[in-house]
């Protein structure tokens, strides 16, 4: 029986492939056009966003790690995640500079097909936003129609940010991060607080042994930092594709996208630079 068995198991690991274990024919069937006439370049558009999605979910399992680390103190850990979240970022930022070689002729061959749909449907990239900490509650409305989608950002707009759980960190670590930003409502966009910054600023003057965490607030840093980039990519290439014109979804285009380029995610972290700072030892060394 034992034999019968481990032979049934020989044939279930022959039958797993690069192709079934990865799913490649489910996932190549979906590229469906719309166009009619068929046009040759709705194909690049549909790949390169659902290529996006994925990337996405992807960053989401990370974030929720992140989280978990952070929650557990375990900062070393979360660097490594941070480093692999903040390259994905790379990527994208890089992969939206794709559809700018669309030309707008070529993009206004298929545009119709899209209907109404738009960027402001993508439902993990505002979670993606939520995790990080820009919560807004204006974006629910284009989720009505969907309560599954909907629920999944309200779970995420309910829960903690990115920052929420690396501050708690600290706090658990022993730095006195203020009360007021412990204790926050959730619900709202983490403002900037003065006393966050200065404890900040005295991180980096006088780590001591504590230089993980200056590690560990600059990758939160290349993570904004990356996300500026990817939203200037975005106007750029939306610029040169449609103009001045309105988005599909009905937002203003360029313009909505412009005032979204100096959102940051962790706002005290670019507000100490603009701090006094001593001279380090480092450099009374040198």
């Amino acid at each position: 029986m034992s034999q019968r068995l481990a032979d049934y198991d020989r044939l279930k690991l022959e039958e797993l492939n690069y192709n079934s274990y990865l799913k490649v024919p489910e996932l190549t069937s979906l590229q469906q056009l719309r166009s009619d006439p068929m046009h040759h370049d709705e194909m690049f558009f549909i790949v390169i966003h659902q290529s996006f999605e994925l990337w996405f979910k992807e960053m989401l399992h990370e974030v929720d790690l992140l989280a978990a680390n952070f929650t557990k103190g375990e900062v070393a850990r979360s660097l490594k995640v941070l480093k692999r979240v903040q390259a994905i970022m790379t990527c994208l930022t890089q992969q939206i500079q794709l559809l700018g070689t669309l030309t707008p002729d070529e993009f206004a061959g298929f545009r119709e097909a899209l209907g109404t749909g738009s960027g402001f449907q993508s439902v993990q990239f505002r979670e993606m936003e939520f995790a990080c900490g820009q919560r807004d509650p204006w974006f629910f409305q284009f989720f009505e129609a969907r309560p599954e989608e909907r629920a999944r950002l309200e779970a995420r707009f309910n829960r903690p940010s990115l920052y929420d759980y690396f501050l708690r960190a600290m706090a658990a670590d022993g730095f006195d991060v203020p009360k007021s930003v412990l204790n926050r409502d959730l619900n709202t966009t983490h403002q900037l607080n003065d006393d966050l910054v200065i404890l900040l600023r005295d991180l980096y003057q006088d780590p001591g042994s504590a230089y993980h965490w200056v590690l560990a607030c600059e990758a939160l840093l290349d993570l904004d930092n990356e996300w500026s980039n990817f939203r200037s990519a975005h106007i750029l290439m939306v610029s040169r594709t449609i103009g001045g014109k309105k988005g599909t979804g009905g937002s203003s285009g360029v313009p909505f996208l412009e005032s979204r380029l100096s959102l940051r995610f962790f706002p005290e972290l670019w507000e100490m630079r603009n701090s006094d700072w001593k001279t380090s030892a480092i450099a009374g060394a040198e």
